[in-house]
């Protein structure tokens, strides 16, 4: 398995980083707010990386525009969305026809994941971890037609467990939910998220039924 720095090409050039699998599939890895210190160094996104490697997928985490050596400079979500369409195109040319694409954001990154889930073709799961419900609407998430997987925070007032319920019940697609006891940042909890992702895309799995 090897480990390499990209540069994906769209309306901006951004820093990615390639971990190759063993043909599982290919993840896209979208990291938190590019304003509060969000980069794809972000200890959540890494563990999302780690875990995903582990069970055999390609992963391609990468910096949106304006974080790190990415060219531009934030968009409020607009472009960002465009970043995450190329970064799925990058991992789309990577995969066989039978390799199943998924797309995980934390935060800001899971916001922008759903906003992008319907214009990427042959996205397989959405992984969302802290949707930040306080903060953004859920028009986008609830067009999605394809499984959704949750992570949440019992501890977090960005991404209130109340709110997500509410939606989680209402939502008519797979789906699948792990509740952790940790604030917004999961400091120390990031063995957990990892654990829930071995769960639902490890060998021989395809997912739980919806509950």
């Amino acid at each position: 398995m090897s480990t390499k720095r990209v540069a994906i090409v769209g309306q901006e050039s951004l820093e990615g980083v390639l971990r190759e699998g063993a043909g599982k599939g290919g993840v896209v890895l979208c990291h938190p707010h590019p304003l509060y210190g969000g980069s794809m160094d972000n200890n959540v996104v890494e563990a999302m990386e780690e875990a995903f490697s582990d069970i055999g997928f390609s992963t391609v985490r990468f910096n949106f525009r304006g974080v790190g050596s990415s060219t531009g400079a934030y968009d409020g979500g607009e472009g960002e969305v465009e970043d995450v369409l190329a970064a799925c195109r990058f991992m789309s040319s990577m995969l066989r026809g039978d390799e199943r694409l998924v797309l995980a954001g934390y935060s800001f990154g899971a916001w922008v994941s759903a906003r992008a889930a319907s214009l990427v073709q042959g996205l397989a799961d959405l992984f969302l971890v802290a949707y930040p419900f306080s903060v953004y609407g859920t028009e986008e998430l609830r067009a999605f037609r394809g499984p959704i997987r949750f992570v949440a925070g019992s501890l977090d007032d960005i991404s209130p467990l109340d709110a997500l319920m509410a939606l989680y019940k209402e939502l008519k697609v797979d789906k699948s939910l792990r509740v952790i006891p940790a604030s917004h940042f999961f400091d120390g909890r990031e063995g957990e998220i990892a654990d829930f992702i071995r769960e639902i895309f490890g060998p021989g799995t395809g997912g739980p039924p919806c509950p």
